[in-house]
């Protein structure tokens, strides 16, 4: 007997506001963005970091995020748009967007702020703005969620969408929206104590990467518009490989550098990662 999808399909339609729109992908990006601008906001002030310092650089950071994120996403998934729009398809950046390209621009973002735009303790102003950023990225996934950006392979899994003239298939962006809040959480009780500098930039890499590869596995590659694969692979699976690399690699050097600058340096090694 065929399983039958728990999760009836949705559809969330652009209200218009008299002469404004309000597109409900919009809507729960920005609900995420002044979400994470907050919680990173207290956690600079919880850290001895300037408000002023946090909240700028956020808004540097998701400014090139989306940039960056937007390049990407013509160049990795949409390489068309080139070649029939020229140098227009890049401009446009609010048609279309990378999530690993985002990460990019942000990382990007960030090194650009803290240590030429306005020199700052590195790792401490990083920290604090990851500490926000799960927060965050749960309403930006559940964006996708409602859209149906990432449309999945056909399946009998109890939590697949049962979409019209599809059947039931994985909903992606809901699956991402729920593993993120679950490392929020975590980052939350993990929050409660003083840590280490980059602690929470390597633990988002930590926790994020290896489920991100998975769930890429389960992307549709029978609709049009699927993600290219490359080798096999698509463009986030090998974003989450670097992803998990790089975090590896920073917490590999914090444990050869017990003494990170800022206003908070305890001598507890990461083994808690």
């Amino acid at each position: 007997m065929e399983a039958l999808a728990v999760i009836p399909y949705y559809h969330l339609p652009v209200w218009d506001l008299g002469p404004v729109p309000i597109d409900p992908w919009a809507t729960l990006v920005c609900i995420g963005f002044v979400l994470g601008l907050e919680v990173s906001r207290a956690r600079g002030l919880r850290t001895g970091l300037q408000v002023r310092d946090i909240v700028d650089g956020i808004v540097v950071i998701v400014g090139m995020g989306f940039l960056v994120g937007h390049v990407i996403f013509v160049l990795a998934y949409h390489p068309e748009r080139l070649e029939e729009q020229g140098i227009r398809s890049l401009l446009e950046v609010w048609a279309g967007f990378s999530s690993y390209g985002g990460f990019i621009g942000a990382v990007i973002g960030t090194v650009l702020f803290f240590k030429v735009f306005r020199k700052r303790p590195f790792w401490p102003h990083a920290d604090a703005v990851m500490f926000g950023f799960p927060f965050g990225w749960v309403f930006g996934r559940l964006g996708c969620a409602v859209v149906h950006d990432h449309i999945g392979k056909p399946t009998e899994f109890f939590l697949a969408v049962d979409f019209p003239n599809l059947g039931p298939r994985f909903e992606l962006g809901l699956y991402e929206a729920a593993w993120t809040l679950v490392i929020a959480v975590a980052f939350w009780v993990l929050g409660r104590r003083n840590r280490r500098p980059g602690f929470f930039v390597v633990t988002w890499c930590l926790l994020y990467a290896p489920v991100r590869f998975g769930l890429d596995f389960l992307r549709a590659t029978d609709l049009p518009g699927s993600d290219p694969r490359y080798y096999g692979l698509t463009a986030g699976q090998y974003g989450s490989a670097l992803m998990l690399a790089a975090g590896l690699g920073v917490w590999i050097w914090m444990l050869r550098h017990p003494h990170i600058e800022g206003p908070i340096s305890p001598a507890e090694q990461l083994t808690s990662v």
